[in-house]
């Protein structure tokens, strides 16, 4: 369920998070199926925010910067 992603990102409008809030009071799969997606983006932080503050390695730097714009 889309709407569930988008939710849970914040990228709903009014109407539409109104919209999937009602549905995750009377659906229990949604609310389950909800509680399952908080739960793996906990898990990506704990797992990988901290990758996320180190400095990019400098081999790595001078690899991108040798890249001729365009080619893949």
């Amino acid at each position: 369920m889309s709407d569930i992603n988008a939710y849970l990102d914040g990228a709903l409008d009014e109407d539409e998070r109104r919209e999937v809030e009602l549905v995750l009071r009377t659906d229990t799969e949604a609310a389950a199926l909800l509680q399952q997606y908080r739960q793996q983006v906990r898990e990506l932080h704990r797992l990988y925010d901290r990758v996320l503050t180190e400095p990019v390695p400098q081999k790595m730097l001078e690899m991108l910067q040798r890249k001729k714009p365009g080619t893949s």
